[in-house]
């Protein structure tokens, strides 16, 4: 396992966490609070440790290169379903003509969130497919 994977299961394992510390959270104190389970997160900004001295060759670049393109692509969809869902639910729904300031934060915080999640796990995908071929 080199050192990109073990980024990418530190990103899986810390933003898991986050998100059952989010559920646990949200029907104790709310959902302005509960976003303070995202604090663990932070600890994955000791990843840039793991493999420090490890120079990445074409192959790991072009997974890299893939895994972030597909994690933009899921973060601004969320984006947009997360706006798009605010509006259907607050207009539609509701018929209020106001959206409370902390859904915005929380809209932003799920592009994040759905961004470093879904690179890790392509990460996995990207080389276990590699490891596939390789055996083959």
């Amino acid at each position: 396992m080199n050192a990109e994977q073990k980024r990418a299961w530190l990103g899986v394992v810390t933003m898991s966490a986050c998100v059952v510390g989010y559920f646990v959270l949200l029907p104790l104190f709310g959902p302005i609070v509960a976003t303070a389970a995202f604090a663990f997160y932070g600890i994955n900004g000791f990843a840039g440790l793991i493999g420090r001295k490890e120079k990445p060759d074409e192959r790991d670049k072009n997974i890299a290169r893939r895994a972030t393109l597909a994690g933009a692509m899921a973060s601004y969809l969320a984006f947009i379903i997360g706006c798009m869902g605010t509006w259907f639910v607050v207009f539609a729904f509701k018929r209020e003509e106001q959206v409370w300031v902390h859904v915005l934060g929380t809209i932003t915080m799920l592009g994040a969130i759905v961004f470093f999640f879904t690179r890790s796990v392509a990460i996995l995908v990207l080389y276990g497919r590699h490891v596939e071929a390789d055996n083959a």
